[in-house]
């Protein structure tokens, strides 16, 4: 009798591109962070002590996203810190020169990825490496997770 073996695991049909939203980031998130394709922002936020929140969805996979972010954000001159991924969240930490921050989705469907981006200035250029500590007599950061 023939043996038959186990069809392949088929990967998930692919997101169609998304159309191009225009908008401009929010102070003191730097003009020239990379926009994930089809970025459309939802709300921003300040809090008072200087934490800058936006939020924004896009029409594609969240594995599309993070792929987009890890490549593009070192092309722009940001250093990514450890990073954390699950299934349906990840999370980019990143910093460049004043700004520090962390990028984070949450896929809502197959083709669909909530993002939260939250940033803050830093008053030391730090370390450019989100992974060392700041320098001694740095201040916290306002950031409710930290530096990366």
């Amino acid at each position: 009798m023939p043996q038959t073996s186990a069809p392949a695991p088929s990967s998930p049909p692919p997101c169609p591109t998304p159309a191009a939203v225009a908008f401009v980031w929010p102070s003191p998130v730097p003009p020239d962070f990379p926009k994930l394709p089809g970025a459309a922002v939802s709300s921003t936020k300040q809090t008072p002590d200087g934490l800058t929140i936006v939020q924004f969805r896009t029409a594609t996979a969240l594995r599309q996203g993070v792929l987009f972010a890890v490549q593009s954000l070192p092309r722009a001159g940001f250093a990514l810190g450890r990073g954390d991924a699950e299934a349906n969240q990840a999370d980019i930490p990143f910093t460049r020169a004043t700004v520090t921050g962390l990028l984070r989705g949450n896929a809502v469907q197959a083709c669909a990825t909530e993002w939260l981006l939250a940033v803050t200035k830093t008053k030391s250029r730090g370390t450019g490496n989100p992974l060392l500590p700041p320098p001694p007599g740095a201040t916290p950061s306002p950031l409710p997770f930290g530096n990366g």
